[in-house]
């Protein structure tokens, strides 16, 4: 490609275009890349200015290096000729004569071989794979599939971003990059690695992260798998959207640090783990299980074979000393659509909708789960241990996957006159003349308070009330309020 490397005198800072390298896309760029690298003093800055440089072979990073670029653009649409913005893009692909002979053999963009590593501001795209179009209706007829896929170009040949090879030596810091279709990883990085600012658009697996790393701001979306996490990691401000299977899977022991997240439509389950403990996550975490969007339940476990983790927002073996805090109910409509829109001429709700349970695991010990939902809406299926659930309004203990009490008050589902009580999976208050309902108060119901305001009432319980009745029991002035309206 040109004469060999010898690096000027510089202060560190080393511009490819001032050693042969294209930046149109016109020329495959990888092997004068590599020759920079290895000429290049440890330490140094290798800058690529903004163009398109081609990559149809890998290159590794076997010293400590910068690799600069300019500003990146956020693609989501990889295959569109007319993406690039005039950034600088790194574009992975076969080189077109080994495509047409059949020689072609997968490859990671770049590998670095376990040393310290700095990337940022470049934007990696290749046309290995893409999303394909979400369907405009859940699968017909009672059958799982799903809501969203991805679409490779070549099968069974794939092409990755950066992948580490040796993820307990030298940490990478990743800052303003972006990735977009990638038929294996879009980026794979090592131990104690921080990221900031990151995109991925439309890869088959988006993020894998090393122990004790650091995320901050990124999102990924439209990905077969979204991210997989570690032991010790940290994540804030990360959108994880439109994943075809599982949004995040942690393969560590936990210890992990997640807030402000969001997980969106996912085809199996938001958070799948195998043995975590002492982690806390908030966030939303919404519209996951829409593999099985058109089965409830019971016709769910009625399947012979079902994938496991595809009916919840959390799925894992166990669980245990976490604290887990979701603002969203565990209610899915398609895309939302059902709620409020109508069959032409036929007045129901288009879609039922669609529930999945909080928590599936084997064993829950000692968890503080937090969440807007009645508790006996699928919040927790296990096996073994014990789950404070907190909706604002109770406080309910989970005993092996059942409800135990209900504001330190013991629960049963027979009726031997306890103080609360579940009947067809409604809870109520258990009196005297009658059964009132306790967490879905219905018109006409009546409630005791000790408030002298409906209102009062109806900010604890929803609706619309109106006192009709007060006397003084045992010295003290009880108020009777009607739901007058829900």
């Amino acid at each position: 490609m040109g004469e060999p490397i010898i690096i000027k005198e510089t202060d560190g800072w080393i511009n490819v275009l001032d050693y042969g390298v294209f930046n149109d896309e016109t020329k495959d760029v990888s092997s004068r890349v590599q020759e920079i690298i290895n000429a290049a003093p440890e330490d140094s800055i290798i800058y690529f200015p903004r163009g398109q440089y081609l990559f149809t072979n890998g290159i590794e990073i076997n010293k400590r290096l910068t690799l600069c670029g300019d500003a990146y653009f956020r693609s989501n649409n990889p295959t569109n000729e007319y993406f690039y913005s005039g950034t600088t893009q790194f574009s992975g692909k076969f080189d077109k004569e080994d495509e047409a002979n059949g020689t072609m053999e997968s490859f990671a963009m770049i590998t670095v071989k376990g040393v310290k590593h700095c990337i940022k501001s470049i934007s990696f795209q290749s046309d290995n794979c893409d999303n394909a179009k979400s369907p405009d209706a859940p699968p017909a007829n009672g059958e799982s599939g799903f809501h969203h896929e991805i679409v490779f170009a070549h099968k069974g040949k794939y092409i990755s971003a950066i992948v580490c090879e040796n993820v307990s030596e030298g940490p990478g810091h990743y800052e303003n990059v972006d990735f977009g279709g990638f038929g294996e990883i879009a980026l794979k990085m090592p131990n104690n690695s921080t990221v900031n600012d990151i995109t991925v658009f439309s890869c088959n697996r988006g993020i894998s992260t090393g122990e004790n790393s650091i995320i901050t701001n990124g999102k990924t979306w439209g990905c077969d798998y979204g991210m997989e996490i570690s032991t010790g990691t940290f994540i804030n401000g990360m959108r994880v959207e439109e994943v075809g299977r599982i949004a995040i899977n942690n393969t560590g022991k936990g210890l992990n640090f997640v807030t402000n997240v969001t997980i969106d439509q996912c085809g199996y389950c938001g958070f799948k783990f195998d043995s975590m403990s002492n982690t806390y996550i908030s966030g939303n975490i919404s519209r996951c299980g829409q593999f099985y969007f058109n089965f409830n339940y019971d016709d769910y476990l009625k399947l012979d074979e079902r994938v496991k983790e595809a009916y919840s927002l959390f799925y894992g073996n166990s669980i245990e000393s976490s604290n887990i805090t979701i603002s969203n109910t565990n209610v899915d409509y398609w895309d939302d659509k059902g709620k409020d829109k109508f069959d032409e001429g036929k007045g129901d709700l288009r879609y039922s909708p669609h529930k999945v349970y909080l928590i599936k695991a084997l064993e829950a010990n000692n968890i503080l789960l937090r969440c807007p939902v009645d508790a006996t809406d699928l919040v927790v299926g296990s096996e073994k241990g014990n789950l404070m659930y907190n909706n604002k309004e109770q406080t309910v203990i989970f005993y092996n996957g059942k409800i135990s009490s209900i504001n330190g008050v013991d629960i049963s589902e027979e009726e031997h006159n306890n103080k609360i009580m579940i009947k067809k999976g409604e809870m109520y208050i258990n009196s005297d003349d009658k059964d009132i309902k306790m967490y879905t108060p219905q018109i006409n119901d009546i409630m005791t308070a000790g408030n002298e305001s409906s209102d009062t009432v109806a900010d604890n319980y929803g609706g619309k009330w109106e006192k009709i009745a007060q006397k003084v029991e045992f010295g003290m002035m009880v108020r009777y309020h009607k739901m007058i309206e829900k």
